[in-house]
């Protein structure tokens, strides 16, 4: 199979997805059908609710304040194919396709599944374990390659099995506002972002996933590819091991600008 330019997921084509009241839509791309969906609709609206106790009245006020932007209306977008895709989603100098730049600037994380990486780009890269809970960023802002792209090769004789460990991802605020909530950050003094926040250690990660937090299980059938990237200005990531006795195989990761 041939490698396919994701030029089709344009701004307008996002437009469309987030004019659509079910937030979600079908159609096709190179031959191959696919569902598209956002994640977590009204993401900024079950933040605010979930931390209420925390920002008060305004929550656009409170993160001014606090200089931790929350500019996500929805969160996280999903492309599901019908059939398996070879996507180009970044070129041999490590730069995204503007689509998908604009996506995560919209609309945070973007998951692809049925997906893999074009074949001559598959070994870029390295491979990554991320401890329990630790919410963190790749990268700063002073790194011109600031996305993270993270992918299940299936191909691979290891990655071709659906992995025992997902990917949580958040907005920054999430991280932030539940520190304070454990204690680990002030409310009244403490501005700006910290790099790491390990959080929700102590929650009921039911009432966590899919509604402040959005989890990447990487459990498609074997041989199925997966994507997952976000942005680590915006965004935190860490891992869930929900069987701490089975940690799994590391995930692909490269970081791409």
């Amino acid at each position: 199979m041939s490698s396919v330019i994701c030029t089709h997921f344009s701004p307008a084509w996002l437009t469309a997805l987030l004019r659509n009241r079910s937030l979600r839509m079908m159609n096709s791309f190179n031959g191959i059908e696919y569902t598209a969906r956002i994640l977590i609709p009204n993401y900024h609206e079950r933040i605010q609710e979930h931390f209420k106790d925390i920002v008060g009245d305004s929550f656009n006020t409170f993160c001014l304040n606090v200089h931790v932007p929350m500019d996500f209306i929805h969160f996280g977008v999903e492309i599901e194919f019908a059939r398996p895709i070879e996507l180009v989603l970044h070129n041999q100098d490590m730069a995204l396709q503007d689509c998908l730049r604009h996506m995560m600037g919209i609309t945070g994380p973007v998951i692809l599944k049925n997906a893999y990486h074009q074949s001559s780009l598959r070994s870029v890269g390295h491979r990554n374990k991320f401890p329990h809970l630790n919410f963190h960023v790749d990268r700063t802002a002073n790194q011109v390659e600031h996305y993270s792209m993270y992918s299940r090769d299936p191909f691979d004789d290891e990655q071709k099995y659906p992995r025992t460990v997902s990917t949580l991802m958040c907005a920054n605020i999430v991280g932030y506002l539940q520190s304070i909530r454990e204690g680990t950050t002030d409310k009244y003094s403490t501005e700006g972002m910290k790099g790491t926040y390990t959080i929700f250690s102590n929650d009921h990660m039911e009432e966590i996933l899919g509604n402040i937090v959005l989890q990447q299980q990487w459990n498609e059938p074997e041989g199925v590819g997966e994507i997952a990237m976000q942005d680590n200005l915006t965004c935190l990531h860490a891992s869930y091991y929900d069987n701490p006795g089975h940690e799994g195989y590391k995930i692909g990761v490269r970081y791409v600008s």
